[in-house]
Formats: structure tokens, C-alpha cells, sequence
């Protein structure tokens, strides 16, 4: 699958209480994901092994390839349980 240049994508990891979204970025540039993992694998074997995956790695790859542009954002959260009293809005930085 190909990311499509001028598109938004959101990069996050994890699961449960461990998930985060890393950013927000365009793509600059048309380019392959799974390609891209394959050549960061290449120079940084060490990361096959589980749990020894750096994603920060691999994403300033793809930042210092000039495929990505991270965008500031700030989050809107409209709450949880029907509650309007937890919504919440922190803008970026």
C-alpha cells in the first residue's frame, strides 16, 4: 500500500492503556510503508527481535527522507459516557 502524497495520516502504537498517537504529518512525497520498515530493518537488525523495536527510529527515518511533515496539533475531547462536564480542549503547543 502506498502513502499518497498531500495525505494526512495519523501514526499511533500500542494497546490498552499503553496506546499513544505519536502525531499528525502529511505525506511529501508517495511512498511505500512496509518498503520503508524493510530498509530501516536492514540497518537496524537489532530491532527484528520483540520488543526491541524503536519506532522513534524509524519515523525520524522517514522525516529525514523528507517523506513526512509532522503537524502541531492540539486535542478536542468531547468526553466519555454521555458526560459533557470531562470534555476538554488543549491546544498545541
Amino acid at each position: 500500500m502506498i502513502a499518497h502524497a498531500g495525505k494526512l495520516i495519523c501514526v499511533d502504537q500500542g494497546e490498552y492503556s499503553d496506546y499513544t498517537v505519536l502525531g499528525f504529518f502529511v505525506v511529501l512525497r508517495d511512498f511505500d510503508p512496509k518498503a520503508e520498515l524493510e530498509l530501516h530493518m536492514e540497518v537496524h537488525p537489532e530491532q527484528k527481535e520483540d520488543y526491541n523495536f524503536r519506532s522513534d527510529s524509524y519515523l525520524a527515518g522517514l522525516l529525514a527522507k523528507g517523506l513526512l511533515l509532522e503537524i502541531e496539533h492540539g486535542t478536542l475531547y468531547l468526553g466519555a459516557y454521555s458526560c459533557a462536564n470531562l470534555f476538554n480542549f488543549t491546544p498545541g503547543d
